[in-house]
């Protein structure tokens, strides 16, 4: 069955099409010119053979299969399929290095592009996705022909919906990634401006591209065009080498908060307490071997990365962006592409959104999984964030299809215990079989064991 898809509905000369589950690219007339062009001049070959662009087949007289009236098959040049996306996190779910890669992989498409007399038509990180440690674009159709003395049309996207945001992160810290939730077309520059410090005022890129832009915009009430007078095709790749080069040493979002990346080294409770509950949730994957796995609270993906073993997808679920990043880093090091991981709070889940709000899918729908682990982190849920187990029963019951591995630390744990100081909270409740209970309105207990030398308990559950 072909359902129509919200993703594509401002392309004017591609549609993205999902059938039976699997995603489709139209390629309209008004594009051939482009297409065949990307195809037959090796540039295709050239970002892919990159690892940054998303590779495709060509579907051969499929049209019928799509049950498209006589009209849209006039209009139709080529149907792809192409590679399917297993999953994709949002850029308001990613990482500072998950943002420096998008950016850098945009750029450098541009340039190679530019090469073969084609640009970018659009700039924005929607088009890309993570996989292997790499941002790779996922639209074939973003092409244009690039023509000597011609305007750069994607400039000011760019500036908003790229630079803008990494430029926040980068100088004020990961969280203002979350704003481009509620800008999902791009942050106005001259907000942008106002919130970055002094200092980048002395940085060529923020300078040029955004505070110039925002006093201009402030004093006339429009936003100008700094290429309103044109490129020449060298010109063009000049500006963006130097704008490449100033980002590729943006290292490093700025930091102010305490994280967890540390958490293995420094914070574990013993290492038999860890060898243990390893050796659980290996004996677990072994037997189960589940096609798809959710690692909710994932720190730095120590589990993750167990589980990436057994399982054809895992993704990681971890608020704190610098175990994101540490995560990423190990993907791309092991060049694994069944892991994937984001920035996300358990208790601010990104929810359906735009068009219609079904331009953008909930976290729960696209993190479903046959596995749900969930390991240190009840407690975190209940004291913190004040969740009641029977709310936490129940987002783990949205996220899994099938198993759910959870660990509960009892209120005597040393941890419990530095968590709760100087709370005033009643944690009357906060007991092991008041959370079973919870938990037995969507699960059936399968087994459930002690943690090592402490008291804490690991239970594998199915769900009902």
């Amino acid at each position: 069955m072909t359902s129509p898809n919200y993703i594509s509905y401002k392309d004017s000369v591609a549609r993205v099409v999902q059938k039976d589950g699997l995603y489709y690219r139209f390629i309209l007339n008004d594009y051939k010119t482009e297409y065949d062009h990307l195809m037959q001049s090796g540039l295709y070959e050239k970002l892919h053979a990159k690892g940054l662009l998303i590779s495709h087949s060509e579907i051969e007289n499929e049209a019928d299969a799509f049950t498209l009236s006589p009209a849209a098959q006039l209009k139709l040049y080529k149907i792809l399929k192409p590679e399917q996306i297993a999953f994709q996190g949002y850029p308001f779910e990613w990482s500072y290095t998950q943002w420096n890669k998008a950016i850098i992989a945009y750029l450098q498409i541009n340039q190679i592009a530019l090469s073969y007399g084609m640009i970018l038509k659009d700039a924005t990180p929607y088009n890309f996705y993570m996989t292997e440690g790499r941002a790779v674009l996922l639209d074939t159709s973003s092409f244009e022909f690039f023509k000597e003395g011609a305007k750069w049309n994607a400039y000011m996207q760019f500036c908003s919906e790229f630079l803008s945001p990494l430029s926040l992160m980068h100088y004020n810290g990961q969280r203002w990634s979350r704003i481009t939730r509620s800008h999902l077309r791009g942050l106005p520059l001259n907000f942008v401006s106002r919130q970055l410090p002094l200092k980048s005022w002395f940085n060529v890129n923020t300078l040029l591209h955004i505070h110039l832009h925002a006093k201009f915009a402030h004093k006339n009430g429009v936003s100008p065009s700094k290429n309103s007078n044109g490129f020449s095709l060298e010109k063009l790749k000049s500006l963006m080498g130097m704008m490449l080069s100033n980002i590729q040493n943006w290292k490093s979002a700025y930091q102010f908060e305490k994280h967890w990346s540390t958490y293995y080294k420094n914070d574990i409770e013993s290492e038999y307490y860890l060898k243990h509950k390893q050796q659980f949730i290996n004996k677990w994957l072994t037997q189960l071997k589940p096609a798809s796995v959710l690692d909710v609270g994932a720190n730095t993906g120590k589990f993750s990365f167990i589980a990436a073993n057994y399982s054809n997808k895992v993704i990681a679920l971890e608020s704190d962006d610098l175990c994101v990043d540490e995560i990423e880093k190990q993907i791309q090091q092991k060049g694994l592409n069944n892991v994937y991981a984001i920035v996300m709070d358990l208790v601010d889940t990104t929810s359906n959104l735009g068009a219609l709000n079904k331009e953008l899918s909930s976290i729960y729908t696209r993190t479903n999984s046959i596995m749900v682990m969930a390991l240190a982190l009840v407690h975190h849920l209940h004291i913190s964030n004040q969740l009641s187990f029977a709310q936490i029963a129940e987002m783990f019951s949205l996220f899994s299809s099938k198993y759910l591995i959870v660990e509960f630390i009892p209120i005597t744990d040393n941890k419990v215990q530095l968590l709760i100081q100087d709370k005033k909270m009643d944690l009357r409740d906060y007991r092991e079989e008041h959370f079973t209970k919870a938990l037995s309105n969507w699960f059936n207990v399968k087994e459930k064991y002690v943690l090592g030398d402490s008291q804490r308990k690991l239970f594998l559950l199915e769900k009902k």
